[in-house]
């Protein structure tokens, strides 16, 4: 799969924090996998991860670890 390209040559950004977030905001649930999140945005997981892990750190959403290596996000939607 190609990959688009801005004007500086750099990779366009395929799954943006936004896209995320709105994945929590429609889920059943406000409790998600990096598993969950990239099925739902047909992403890698490591893809998902890094955007999720992007959003704990600028407090968007929280981590939660669950297991030996399992961990969940949780979405507090404020309104």
């Amino acid at each position: 799969m190609k990959r688009e390209r801005n004007e500086s040559g750099e990779y366009v950004e395929q799954v943006t924090p936004d896209a995320v977030l709105d994945v929590f905001e429609t889920a059943d649930l406000p409790v998600l996998t990096a598993t969950e999140v990239s099925e739902e945005l047909d992403c890698s997981r490591a893809s998902a991860y890094n955007k999720l892990e992007q959003l704990v750190a600028q407090g968007e959403i929280q981590k939660k670890k669950v297991g030996a290596r399992a961990v969940v996000y949780i979405f507090m939607n404020d309104d």
